[in-house]
């Protein structure tokens, strides 16, 4: 005999309880012949008659009514395991932990100490990771609360349909150089002068950023010449003083013989999206994390004029993407 499954008791019970076939297709969200059809192989499973079927609707056989009452003590106990589970694994939010995920950088730290006063000073933990589908999962299995993820638009990290998203910033991307580097003086560098540069990136199966860059430059008439794959920021950073060039985030910061200049027709755009599992208990938390991750953008506006710039003129513009259940 096969095993039955959670899901057969349930059909079980429902027969019985509805008292007919038909009744219980509708409660069941099925057509009556899926339903015994279903049933069929159930008793098949068995090796028995579980309903008797009359003009009326249908009884429990002797064999139905045993395997239905110990149904009801099976899902019973079910039920209990399920709401003690919950109760433990809530018992975090219970606490006040706020669990927090993200790429490397100071945005995480500054996100998670910014929710925290708002909540009256609530625990806080951090996850840091670059890989943004790492991070979706970890939202999905229950692992973290809120994650940031940083996108660039038209190569988004795809999203299971239980998870929240909310894109807050949508801002200007920069390019990087040496301070002796022969465009290090220009205002607004224009793409296609930097046609014949050696470019550093992280590697394509990390983040989007080559494939961006290889559809703006694919505009302009040219294929950028990606020489260095590199994760790390130390090394992006000693490769670019030493002549490379690399794209830089609108919080990236000057100095230590770099500069950060605009890219003319800002034709490359850095997303900072907020994500959440729809079955969050921390509602406190939720209302109040668009509004502290934005909090703690305002502090790295003094990370390079180019970016203060930008943020005192579109601070209070809404990005675009209100939050949504992402369907993909």
């Amino acid at each position: 005999m096969h095993e039955l499954e959670l899901r057969h008791l349930r059909v079980i019970i429902a027969v019985a309880d509805a008292g007919s076939l038909s009744k219980a297709a509708v409660q069941l969200g099925v057509s009556q012949p899926a339903l015994t059809a279903q049933l069929q192989r159930l008793e098949r499973r068995v090796g028995g008659l579980l309903f008797a079927r009359s003009g009326t609707g249908v009884v429990p056989t002797d064999l139905g009514s045993y395997v239905l009452s110990a149904a009801r003590l099976v899902l019973t106990d079910v039920d209990e395991l399920m709401a003690g589970i919950k109760q433990r694994t809530q018992a975090v939010t219970v606490a006040g932990m706020i669990r927090v995920g993200g790429p490397p950088g100071l945005i995480v730290p500054l996100f998670a100490t910014a929710i925290a006063e708002r909540l009256g000073n609530a625990e806080t933990s951090i996850d840091i990771d670059s890989n943004p589908v790492e991070l979706a999962r970890k939202v999905l299995d229950g692992k973290l609360d809120f994650a940031v993820l940083e996108e660039n638009p038209g190569f988004r990290t795809p999203l299971p349909p239980q998870l929240h998203s909310r894109v807050m910033l949508s801002a200007p991307m920069f390019v990087a150089l040496s301070e002796t580097h022969r465009l290090a003086g220009v205002g607004d560098i224009e793409l296609r002068e930097l046609a014949e540069e050696n470019w550093v990136l992280p590697p394509v199966g990390e983040v989007p950023e080559q494939l961006a860059l290889l559809r703006v430059c694919a505009g302009s008439g040219f294929t950028p010449k990606i020489k260095h794959q590199v994760s790390d920021s130390t090394t992006t950073r000693a490769l670019v003083q030493a002549g490379a060039v690399t794209l830089a985030k609108p919080v990236a910061r000057e100095g230590n013989g770099l500069v950060i200049r605009n890219i003319a027709g800002t034709p490359l755009r850095h997303e900072i999206v907020l994500i959440w599992h729809e079955e969050s208990t921390l509602a406190g938390a939720a209302e109040q994390a668009p509004t502290s991750l934005l909090d703690a953008y305002s502090k790295l506006v003094d990370t390079n004029p180019l970016f203060a710039a930008w943020w005192a003129e579109h601070k209070d513009a809404p990005a675009d993407g209100a939050t949504r259940a992402v369907r993909r």
